[in-house]
């Protein structure tokens, strides 16, 4: 008997090679199958009698096949299937090509739908390559929707080799099945948030019967994304009762570090600075949330809280997400720390230094330092969430990039530690407050708004292909004036994860064609680190003065003399991401341009881009982009990182509102989860598909 656990094997038309073309989508069970919801939807559900047919119109129609027949052409090489479709008001002609399967499988006199757009051929009119489905009996209304016409058609992330019509096949028969899902949410939320069941909303999704369905389905799924994460995350805060934590109190030699530096901190990053301290000296563990534009000063407050917490015989750790991150941190910490005598150490998968020798060292050497505490402050990536790491008194965690690390991760750092160290999370992607409050219910919110005295307004505009010639001018004075010019290329196709091609081809086309005088440098995730440190060391010191990079230069790179940040196929970026690459450059008192490349006539695409033009803020983006995309643009899949949010593109202010007073309303009713099982093990789960 056939289950949500069951292989896909098991199900009618799957054989080991269609299973293996369904595990490439990793898709494993039925309920894997039914959790695979479709991209996005064709109406075909607009039936039309063949007489009303218009040209270039998407229709579907109903009617009898009165001939059908396959030849071939052998001017082009492939077999046609053509068929004479009749209704009460006239007939038309349908064609296909290459399907000759069609003749032996729709005999003359079968009702059918078929779904398509009526074309001007040279033989007349005629539905050219449409779906065709067979009417499952004469007893259904004219408008009964069929799987693959006369409905919102499902359309399915796939691969070439799985097709459409196959994938909905197959969700159909599993379909049935759908109404053996539990639903895990309590009743009185759904009747409050006016919520679907979950196994309705699965169904909706896959074969909705109209657009208010879908919407509802949607909505609901939407909801349980968002729910979810910020019910653990709120349940994650409440387990902190539980830890003990060290109070590290206000050292007068952070104020002393603060005087010497050679600029003054902003107001923002003094009401950080002292948040942050107070929630130190505390003993229960500090778990706060540092959110800033790009440029705004995060690292400087970070490493204010690091020094302060060293201070006090404790010691610190900065984790970071990308290599280019960590010696970010590493470069900058060391320079303002070096005055005092603070031991750090870099442990990345291509470095591990230690500050007072220039000399590499081994992983096993600075892991032995640090559990003896002669290493005060740690930098570096993942490695630094190994159980066999040990301290001898961590008293601060800080994460930067911090939707790159889930829930889990933060707990990892906690769990097994007495006293537990303090936390602080960190965020170059501003985040509206609503937003934040939801995903992030288990951390405390200090925000850096304004950029450091002396930052000059970046100049932001679009470039389409008419005055491309005049942006490479551009880039080319800016090089005469000693400056540094980033050109970012975006993926060419899928397949193409990191954009290496397109980075690759763009840098060989401009050094041959635009910049054949000037040395251009290449940049992207394939290389190995100490060639990307190469790289990013020439490019700094002016070696290669123009850089072609793909997106690994978003975040961590920070070269003051950079002044144009050159975006190709900009339309193809969100605007958070964008942002970040415009944050690249106008970091110090030089003018900066950043060019927004692109040949898009789109009206979607380039009122995202004029809003970049318009706006500098970052949080002002944020607002523009929650409102216009939703949070799954404004994250960003590769900011998103743990969320994996599929449908939260869909929420707003009202859903988040809502949202979070469900959880509220959880936890003050059933805090422990004791009558809600299935809730709390759906919490459990990294991922929303049944396991």
């Amino acid at each position: 008997m056939l289950s949500l656990t069951s292989n896909l094997t098991d199900l009618k038309g799957v054989g080991s090679t269609i299973a293996k073309r369904l595990a490439r989508l990793n898709l494993f069970t039925i309920g894997d199958l039914l959790y695979h919801f479709p991209a996005r939807y064709e109406d075909f559900s607009h039936f039309v009698q063949i007489a009303n047919l218009k040209v270039g119109e998407r229709v579907t129609i109903r009617g009898k096949v009165q001939l059908i027949n396959t030849r071939r052409s052998w001017k082009r090489r492939l077999t046609v299937t053509e068929a004479l479709i009749k209704d009460t008001t006239g007939s038309i002609k349908a064609v296909w090509f290459n399907q000759p399967y069609l003749a032996e499988t729709i005999k003359p006199g079968t009702e059918v739908m078929l779904a398509g757009t009526l074309t001007a051929g040279s033989y007349g009119l005629q539905l050219e390559h449409p779906t065709i489905e067979p009417v499952a009996g004469a007893h259904l209304p004219v408008r009964q929707a069929g799987v693959h016409t006369g409905r919102l058609v499902p359309i399915y992330p796939s691969t070439g080799q799985l097709g459409q019509r196959l994938l909905r096949t197959l969700v159909n028969r599993a379909l049935p099945l759908a109404r053996s899902i539990p639903d895990y949410l309590p009743k009185e939320i759904m009747h409050k948030a006016k919520l679907p069941y979950l196994n309705q909303a699965i169904y909706s999704l896959h074969f909705p019967a109209s657009t208010p369905e879908l919407t509802a389905a949607r909505r609901r799924v939407t909801f349980d994304e968002l729910f979810l994460i910020h019910l653990r995350s709120v349940l994650a805060r409440r387990s902190l009762g539980n830890y003990q934590a060290r109070a590290i109190p206000f050292s007068e030699a952070t104020k002393e570090l603060v005087a010497s530096l050679p600029w003054a901190l902003t107001a923002d990053q003094r009401l950080a600075t002292w948040e942050i301290i107070k929630d130190l000296n505390k003993t229960r563990p500090m778990y706060r949330l540092l959110q800033g534009d790009v440029g705004s000063g995060k690292t400087i407050v970070a490493g204010l809280a690091c020094f302060n917490c060293l201070k006090s015989n404790l010691q610190a750790a900065i984790l970071a997400p990308t290599e280019i991150l960590a010696e970010q941190h590493w470069h900058t910490l060391c320079q303002l720390l070096s005055p005092w005598s603070i031991k750090l150490a870099l442990l990345t998968r291509g470095h591990h230094r230690l500050s007072d020798t220039a000399k590499e060292v081994s992983a096993a050497a600075i892991k032995k330092k640090l559990a003896q505490g002669e290493i005060e402050l740690i930098i570096g990536t993942h490695a630094l969430l190994e159980s066999n790491l040990a301290w001898q008194s961590l008293g601060l965690v800080v994460v930067d990039e911090q939707h790159r690390f889930g829930v889990e991760h933060r707990q990892a750092l906690m769990s097994g530690r007495r006293p537990a160290p303090h936390l602080l999370s960190m965020t170059a992607t501003p985040i509206p407050r609503s937003l934040a409050l939801t995903l992030f219910g288990d951390l405390d919110i200090s925000i850096l708004q304004h950029l450091p005295p002396g930052r000059q307004p970046i100049t932001t505009r679009l470039v389409p292909p008419s005055e491309r010639a005049r942006a490479y001018e551009l880039m080319r004075q800016e090089v005469a004036r000693d400056n540094r010019v980033f050109i970012v290329c975006p993926l060419i196709e899928e397949s193409d994860v990191l954009g290496v091609r397109a980075a690759t081809a763009e840098h060989e086309r401009l050094q041959r064609d635009v910049f054949p005088d000037l040395k251009l440098g290449l940049l992207h995730g394939k290389m190995a680190t100490r060639a990307k440190a190469h790289v990013m060391e020439d490019f700094k010191r002016g070696a290669t003065p123009i850089l072609v990079s793909t997106s690994v230069v978003e975040v961590g790179v920070d070269v003051p003399e950079a002044t144009v940040m050159a975006i190709e196929g900009a339309e193809r970026f969100g605007v958070a991401q964008l942002h970040q690459f415009r944050g690249r450059v106008g970091r110090s008192e030089r003018p900066s341009a950043c060019l927004l490349m692109t040949d898009s006539a789109k009206p979607r695409g380039l009122n995202r881009l004029q809003a970049l033009v318009k706006l500098s803020s970052g949080f002002e983006l944020a607002e523009f982009d929650l409102k216009t995309r939703g949070p799954g643009d404004l994250l960003g899949a590769t900011q998103s990182g743990f969320l994996r949010l599929r449908f939260a593109e869909l929420a707003n202010a009202e859903l988040l509102k809502t949202v979070r007073e469900a959880a509220a309303l959880v936890i003050k009713t059933d805090p422990a989860l004791k009558r809600l099982p299935q809730l709390k093990a759906k919490i459990s789960q990294q991922t929303f598909h049944p396991e």
